[in-house]
């Protein structure tokens, strides 16, 4: 909408058109051309600097009930702006959302300006809006599933685990509604029942084997115990010649040495005993490594589903793996921090599992994102932290993923959080993230050398990335160096 309002509306033709009073170039260009296809415009008014409308068209109401206060607003500050740049793409335009009566409609504002001389004064505004219903309709391209408006007072009861809702306010404010986008989550809702169903069979598994064991031990052990004490009773009642336990003082001689080898037999069966729990404790270990390998072959079957939309950052994630940890470990036990090291290598690795949302064509773009392009990429974080969120056994590093954009100067998304706000761990994995990105291929650029990387990172040390931090990463780089020669 802000390209076509532009086009519209800083040209010289258009320009002539308004200043002259041609009615009909300005009727053509305007209100006719976009009004049609392929553009469709709900509302299109054109203003003069200060003589009011000069074209209008309005598809769903009459121009009464849109020329509101709000309208004017949008319009006085356009046309009031100061304008000084060589490059139509700089002028910045207002946009946003305003709701006239009942109906919402997404909006741009545009200066007349002409394109053969930007330092002309401005002589008018173009106001362009389309209906939201018909806005979100442009939405829909780049989302799996469903895209809609969800107005002011409606509530939502589906209960999904990628659902994202952008909140809009109009230009004083106030809450008009949500963009709800549903995703396809059927891969996402198999792996989490496999997953789940999965932990359930060892745990069901390992509690009957433990209970087993358990009861044939003591089952085993008691019957050895009362054969020891049936015979050792029955030895000393043959000995005294009396049915009650003798005093171990009573000895007869040849006699007496047949407790020494029951309770010698006794110790032995003790020590098999032993022996087989601790073959047991080792076939138990055995299987939480097993179930830890499919732990980190379902992780890692993520983080293929990524790399398979973006080839670009194949090996990315083990990468920024790798450096977490050693960054991690070097704070740990240089510093004394208080790190949780496997839930710093976990959350390394799902960092940028929100982007299994975003469409490949955005992801792999070779140009420039837009705006709304660069906003989509941007909500993979909090994406991330969406699907976390919805399998328990990610509770604990869910809000390090969710923070790894922050800045500590408070410049980062999702939130705009700042300092110690911000977890150590994602502190961690912003510094491994960024350094990753510079140093590889990407499809708008090639990698810079990780000279030229450390470079661009330095200039951000106190802004983006935390001193300490940033310090130790640069030892790390320093001891790979070191052991590479």
């Amino acid at each position: 909408m802000t390209i076509i309002a532009k086009d519209y509306s800083i040209w010289n033709e258009i320009y002539q058109a308004v200043l002259n009073d041609d009615f009909t170039t300005i009727e053509f260009y305007w209100t006719n051309w976009l009004s049609q296809k392929p553009y469709d415009f709900s509302i299109i008014v054109g203003f003069y600097k200060k003589r009011g409308i000069i074209a209008s068209y309005s598809r769903y109401q009459p121009l009464r009930d849109i020329i509101t206060e709000n309208l004017f607003e949008v319009v006085q500050k356009t046309i009031n702006k100061k304008y000084g740049y060589n490059d139509i793409n700089l002028i910045p335009v207002e946009k946003g959302f305003l709701k006239f009566n009942e109906r919402v409609y997404a909006f741009v504002c545009s200066p007349v300006l002409d394109n053969k001389d930007l330092n002309k004064p401005v002589i008018g505004a173009l106001f362009l809006a389309r209906e939201i219903k018909e806005f979100v309709s442009l939405i829909q391209p780049f989302v799996v599933n469903k895209a809609y408006f969800q107005p002011k007072g409606i509530l939502s009861h589906t209960n999904k685990l990628v659902r994202n809702e952008l909140v809009i306010y109009d230009t004083n404010n106030n809450f008009l509604g949500s963009i709800v986008v549903d995703h396809d989550e059927k891969p996402l809702v198999m792996i989490k029942r496999r997953f789940e169903k999965l932990l359930l069979i060892i745990f069901i598994l390992l509690t009957h084997l433990t209970l087993f064991i358990s009861f044939a031990s003591g089952v085993y052990l008691t019957r050895k115990i009362l054969k020891l004490e049936e015979y050792a009773i029955k030895l000393f009642s043959t000995i005294n010649g009396k049915a009650t336990v003798p005093k171990p003082a009573i000895k007869r001689e040849g006699k007496f040495e047949n407790v020494e080898v029951i309770l010698t037999y006794f110790s032995n069966e003790i020590k098999n005993r032993i022996s087989i729990l601790q073959k047991q404790d080792e076939l138990l270990r055995e299987l939480f490594e097993k179930e830890k390998r499919n732990f980190e072959g379902a992780i890692k079957l993520l983080i293929s589903l990524i790399e398979m939309k973006d080839p670009y950052t194949k090996g990315h994630a083990e990468r920024v793996m790798k450096y977490s940890k050693e960054i991690g470990q070097k704070l740990v036990n240089q510093k004394g921090y208080n790190i949780n090291l496997f839930d710093l290598e976990i959350a390394a690795y799902l960092h940028d599992i929100g982007k299994i949302v975003v469409p490949e064509n955005i992801l792999n773009k070779r140009g420039k994102l837009t705006d709304e392009e660069y906003s989509i990429v941007k909500r993979h974080s909090l994406d991330g932290y969406n699907i976390l969120s919805n399998i328990e056994y990610f509770d604990s590093i869910k809000e390090i993923v969710l923070y790894h954009h922050e800045n500590i100067d408070g410049s980062g998304y999702p939130l705009g959080i700042k300092g110690d706000k911000i977890p150590i761990e994602s502190k961690i994995i912003a510094i491994a993230d960024v350094f990753d990105a510079l140093s590889t291929d990407r499809p708008y650029r090639k990698a810079f050398s990780e000279e030229e990387a450390l470079k661009i990172m330095k200039e951000d040390v106190g802004k983006k990335f935390d001193p300490e931090i940033f310090e130790a990463f640069l030892e790390v780089l320093e001891e790979e160096k070191k052991f590479k020669c």
